[in-house]
């Protein structure tokens, strides 16, 4: 085969590959749930806080907390 055959066919796998790969990075960000996109743009915009503590206070020495 033609040497420069050769590289065209690569190249157009090349681009066929990199066309692959932004479409499989475009179709991740739709399948995120609504969920979770609602929260990481309220983190984002400093709206709700990083606090993972609980609301309620734990119960320290509860007799049936086993």
């Amino acid at each position: 085969m033609n040497a420069v055959a050769i590289i065209y066919v690569n190249q157009h796998l090349d681009s066929l590959r990199a066309e692959n790969q932004r479409n499989r990075m475009a179709s991740g960000l739709a399948k995120r749930s609504l969920r979770s996109r609602i929260s990481a743009t309220a983190a984002s915009l400093g709206i709700i806080t990083a606090n993972t503590d609980p609301v309620v206070p734990r119960l320290a020495n509860y007799p049936y907390g086993g």
